[in-house]
């Protein structure tokens, strides 16, 4: 029960914060634009390069990378199958399928992992947050283009590697390897670091990431709103917040026997809601924009309860 009133309480009451602003018009879709970007390309990079620099090669466990993301692709084309029988085109069986899978583990995911197990925690949420981007997001613009366009070989080729290219200019992950490739080099120079000035700066941005992500997740809700399609969303919503949770821990439980504390991040990030970024692909390409608004929506609202369950299934204490 404490890790529900401080872990839970704390970020949702943050989320709720938001979303009154956002309903109230203090903050407008311009101006929530205007945070976004100053959360998404000053914030978070601060706090996650100032995180990774302080982690060493050695210490990184990659095992998780194959519970998460094997968990995370056969969820994903099963979603997809089951999407496929219930009428969708390709197109949206492939958002129908992100929206299963892809947590926001940058807005809510690293405040409420920072709340829970300070910055230990943050390391294998960061690992995950990485690579999820790049695999997810860059799989499913692939399979959305090859559904709305089709190509050649050469032409598949030449949009998968754009994907990519589109992924890694994601501020996120940038500032992810560049805290590592620092924190390896200073590990390896004799007198190299960050001086203290600087040092202060990131940590002042990254101080005021978690509640200016939660604020910016609950105005972007209160924006989006519900549209149709709530019943597709619901069974997404299903697969994302239980099954994909399900899977991870059992994975990580008994075929890599994770470190406790990387399985039980793996397994929270695993039981976030679907993350903003699912609607912005579906926006993008214009193919399933009411399922996916309608996931992220359900999904964050139904995640105070399941989160709590997972919460005390696993016994998680505040740090």
């Amino acid at each position: 029960m404490n890790a529900i009133l401080d872990i839970i309480v704390p970020v949702f009451g943050t989320v709720a914060v938001g979303w009154v602003i956002g309903r109230s018009k203090l903050l407008s879709p311009e101006g929530l634009r205007g945070l976004t970007n100053v959360t998404f390309y000053a914030l978070f990079p601060a706090l996650l390069f100032r995180s990774m620099s302080k982690v060493r090669l050695e210490a990184l466990s990659f095992d998780i990378l194959f519970v998460f993301f094997g968990a995370g692709l056969l969820l994903y084309f099963a979603a997809m199958a089951l999407g496929r029988t219930m009428g969708m085109r390709l197109g949206e069986a492939t958002v129908f399928g992100l929206s299963s899978v892809f947590s926001n583990g940058v807005g809510i995911g690293i405040p409420f992992i920072s709340y829970a197990f300070g910055e230990a925690g943050l390391v294998p949420l960061l690992m995950i947050i990485s690579m999820n981007s790049l695999v997810m997001l860059t799989l499913s613009s692939f399979l959305i283009e090859v559904s709305q366009r089709g190509s050649s070989r050469e032409g598949l080729l030449g949009k998968l590697g754009g994907a990519v290219v589109t992924m890694l200019k994601h501020p996120v992950i940038p500032s992810i390897f560049a805290g590592l490739f620092w924190g390896e080099l200073c590990a390896h120079v004799p007198g190299l670091g960050t001086p203290v000035v600087i040092d202060r700066i990131l940590q002042a941005l990254a101080t005021a990431a978690p509640p200016c992500g939660l604020i910016m997740a609950g105005a972007s809700l209160a924006h989006v709103g519900i549209k149709k399609h709530w019943q597709t969303a619901s069974v997404a919503t299903v697969l994302k917040l239980a099954l994909m949770p399900m899977i991870v821990w059992t994975s990580g439980r008994y075929l890599f026997s994770l470190d406790p504390l990387w399985l039980t991040v793996a397994t929270l990030n695993a039981a976030m809601p679907a993350g903003a970024n699912v609607y912005l692909v579906a926006q993008l390409y214009r193919t399933g924009v009411g399922l996916a608004t309608n996931v992220v929506v359900i999904s964050t609202g139904a995640s105070v309860l399941t989160l709590s369950v997972v919460l005390l299934l696993l016994g998680v204490q505040a740090d």
